[in-house]
């Protein structure tokens, strides 16, 4: 478990104890912040039939401050009925909620209401998990309403989201929401043992810096955006990545955040693989608002078409910067 979420095992596990633990909850946070994880150890925790208190078996490594949060956090046993079903998917008092075709459909969604009516097989507590929340669609978001306005004894619903600003008001205000805040700079690099000179490193470093994979493929979109930015190469890759990848639209602002701060000289890891001199800081601005604006209408649209989103986009891209330099050779 990630030693950011220890206060939080902590403030859930007090609320249970207290049997004050809401009857559904909402983990927000960036993408890798560890809503997942989080949801997944909470349901454990409640269908679990012998409890156990951490006595820091695993957290040798874990400072002092971390080390006295995590002895007051529960943690399931993993061996008793329960613990054993939930871990091979056959446990009849859980529903986890996968989305279809990148949607949670109206269908999956009065399932999980169907669900709750019946009483519990084993325990007596039943839970449910919604992945990726806000890719309900409408219809499926005001189905969940219903079940989360009449909630039935003992059971719990689980929600976790990368963008909680996607998701209906009138959802989030029947839920109890926990923001999931990694830490940042020097303090993020250190939670994976890594060094860096990066001045701006913050959240949407998190999957970069965990995962090498993900790392050396920003690495290879930034390198080909640069390109494509001067010369216009590399524009079916590029198409590629905003479609494919949950987080390319988010890369693509990075890319040219930093290539302004380059612009006016603040420190920049990436400046030493070379700035876009032939684009000005008009033509950056310019195509910062473009990526904003399809990064707005990707998020509020319902079903929004992301491939034609992308070309879009990227014909958008094209055009301003040509304008700017036609209107600077003029």
């Amino acid at each position: 478990m990630k030693t950011w979420l220890l206060a939080l095992q902590q403030q859930l596990s007090r609320q249970i104890r207290e049997n004050k633990l809401p009857h559904a909850l909402l983990f927000s946070g960036v993408n890798g912040a560890g809503q997942e994880d989080i949801a997944q150890w909470l349901i454990k925790v409640l269908l679990c039939q012998n409890l156990e208190q951490n006595l820091n078996e695993n957290l040798n490594q874990a400072s002092q401050e971390n080390t006295k949060v995590a002895s007051s956090i529960i943690q399931p046993c993993g061996f008793c009925k329960t613990c054993k079903l939930f871990a091979s998917d056959s446990y009849p008092d859980h529903l986890t909620i996968v989305n279809d075709k990148n949607t949670i459909g109206v269908d999956v969604i009065r399932k999980l209401g169907h669900f709750f009516e019946r009483t519990a097989h084993i325990g007596t507590a039943k839970t449910a998990l919604v992945n990726h929340a806000d890719t309900m669609t409408i219809s499926a978001a005001n189905a969940l309403l219903k079940t989360l306005e009449e909630p039935t004894s003992d059971s719990f619903i689980i929600l976790t989201t990368q963008s909680s600003d996607l998701l209906l008001p009138t959802i989030i205000s029947r839920c109890h929401e926990f923001e999931i805040r990694p830490p940042v700079g020097k303090k993020l690099l250190a939670e994976f043992n890594q060094q860096g000179d990066d001045a701006f490193v913050n959240l949407s470093h998190l999957n970069e810096l965990t995962d090498e994979e993900t790392a050396v493929a920003f690495v290879v979109f930034r390198d080909k955006v640069k390109h494509y930015l001067c010369t216009h190469q590399y524009r079916a890759e590029i198409l590629d990545i905003l479609v494919e990848r949950r987080e390319g639209f988010r890369w693509l602002e990075k890319i040219l955040v930093n290539l302004m701060r380059e612009q006016w000289g603040w420190p920049i890891a990436d400046s030493k693989n070379g700035q876009v001199n032939s684009i000005n800081k008009q033509q950056l601005w310019q195509v910062y608002n473009l990526v904003q604006a399809a990064n707005a209408k990707l998020k509020t649209l319902v079903q929004v078409n992301r491939q034609f989103l992308s070309e879009k986009l990227l014909v958008d891209i094209s055009v301003a910067v040509q304008n700017n330099k036609q209107k600077i050779e003029g």
